[in-house]
């Protein structure tokens, strides 16, 4: 079958020629990454294997087509390819067949195994545990490293949980509102909303370090909650410069609170008050011409600086002067002298916002330097906040640690049950709980044989099930299980 939603565009044979690869990202990394460590990265690149850097200078210009080149500027997130797998295989099909994402009766999320899993708070909570279903672990240390911490989480009679938890309530998406700063497509409410966001974390965290050195335990927990202040201190720094009043509306010409650091809007706004000035010294003549001591300028529909005059002394009005507008009482006037500077005044203002449009977006530019350092403080977020997860299935009953080990073949489990029918069941009809006994040394396979509508899909999907919550970090509905690491499910 034919998708069309899948393009294929071919790349010129230049781009791949190492002469012209190198060139190209040799100025990409020691000219346009913005930050002074461009040739550090530059010689981290450099030594690449050829077709290695051929390919990414292709990259690099079918990015640059979109604007996205910005996402290459950081070569500590690139992955070697290995032989190694990290995550157990699991394939669509297989993802289908347990119901791992959604049910197969009408594709919702409810009576899949994500939903008896997800009790995040965040929403980048729930994206990173979407991800640790579909990439169980392989790495034994790994795994138990999540277990320590669920089971921290799950044992711990220390307020300092509570306190974390209630703070991961009610966030905003703010992975995605960086990303929508990076790419330079979000608004200055939007932008407010983030750096108030991260700046209130920041400070309620750092205020708990000294709580969760004492009573955090676990390497996860602790390496990642001492780690998000560190990570999120950058950003007070923005939160000062702005104006939250301006930011909240929008108006971008008075967004900063302090120019030093923006001398093309102060000099733009000097310029704007000196044609003010102007204009408003011209009143002393004005006063004089028309013989009114009292007159002032007034604004009528937008119009500025128009100077109201009786019509029955319109006689006073020098001929030279322009009406603007009047009524059957009055009439209103520009001099010479105010048209020509209205005018230049107005230009200044269309530049001055020209201009603060074009510093929001270096603004946004200069923040986007320490996207890699808050974008790991958020992730450090969603792990936490996953944990946390996973610890309240754990809370449910008849749940236990799975001992799992990557030096033996065996799947264990003893009077395990399918952990989604087992929720969907409830107490009132609780699930009929099955053993499982499986090693490379002894029973090696199992035939499961019964009536139809009996049982035998749902306890094999169970093991499977059980298998990826093992690898995930999480308890498993069973009274006890041990699980040798299992680097893939396959089903028909």
């Amino acid at each position: 079958l034919r998708d069309d939603r899948i393009r294929i565009e071919r790349m010129e044979n230049l781009h791949f020629e190492y002469s012209h690869a190198f060139q190209l990202i040799t100025d990409f990394y020691a000219k346009e990454v913005p930050d002074t460590t461009g040739p550090q990265k530059l010689s981290v690149i450099l030594s690449l294997d050829k077709p290695v850097i051929c390919s990414l200078a292709a990259v690099i210009a079918y990015l640059k087509e979109f604007n996205l080149e910005k996402m290459l500027y950081n070569p500590s997130n690139f992955k070697r390819l290995s032989s190694e797998t990290e995550y157990m295989t699991i394939n669509g099909t297989t993802m289908k067949n347990l119901e791992i994402l959604q049910n197969q009766t009408d594709m919702k999320t409810k009576g899949s195994l994500l939903w008896v899993l997800d009790h995040t708070k965040t929403y980048f909570g729930r994206r990173r545990l979407k991800k640790w279903v579909t990439q169980p672990l392989m790495k034994c240390s790994e795994i138990n490293a999540r277990l320590d911490a669920v089971s921290e989480i799950l044992l711990s009679e220390s307020s300092v949980f509570g306190q974390i938890q209630n703070l991961l309530c009610k966030l905003p998406d703010i992975e995605r509102g960086l990303c929508s700063v990076f790419h330079k497509k979000c608004s200055t409410q939007e932008f407010l909303l983030i750096v108030s966001t991260l700046s209130r974390l920041d400070v309620e965290i750092q205020a708990l370090v000294p709580v969760i050195h004492s009573h955090v335990k676990t390497h996860l927990l602790q390496k990642a909650l001492l780690e998000i202040p560190e990570l999120l201190s950058p950003v007070k720094h923005y939160l000062k410069v702005l104006n939250e009043e301006a930011a909240k509306t929008g108006d971008k010409t008075q967004l900063f609170k302090d120019l030093t650091d923006f001398p093309v809007i102060r000099k733009r706004k000097e310029e704007i008050l000196d044609v003010l000035s102007k204009i408003q010294l011209h009143l002393l003549d004005i006063r004089k011409q028309i013989k009114n001591p009292s007159a002032e300028y007034v604004t009528v529909s937008g119009q500025e600086f128009l100077i109201e005059v009786k019509n029955s002394h319109k006689s006073s009005v020098p001929s030279d002067w322009v009406m603007v507008s009047s009524t059957k009482t009055v009439s209103r006037f520009h001099s010479p002298f105010v048209i020509e500077n209205y005018k230049h005044l107005n230009q200044l203002r269309e530049q001055l916002v020209l201009d603060c449009s074009a510093e929001w977006l270096n603004f946004l530019d200069h923040f986007s330097e320490h996207y890699h350092p808050v974008s790991k403080a958020i992730g450090h977020l969603a792990t936490i906040d996953c944990l946390f997860s996973l610890a309240q299935v754990a809370k449910q009953g008849d749940y236990c640690r799975p001992t799992v080990q990557d030096n033996r073949r065996e799947i264990v489990i003893k009077n395990g049950r399918h952990p989604v029918i087992d929720v969907l069941l409830g107490e009132q009809d609780q699930y009929v709980p099955n053993t499982t006994n499986l090693s490379g040394d002894g029973e090696r396979v199992m035939i499961i044989t019964g009536p139809n509508m009996g049982g035998k899909s749902s306890y094999i999907k169970q093991v499977a099930l059980i298998t990826v919550m093992a690898q995930i970090g999480s308890y498993v509905p069973a009274e006890e299980s041990t699980i040798g690491v299992v680097d893939g499910i396959f089903t028909r």
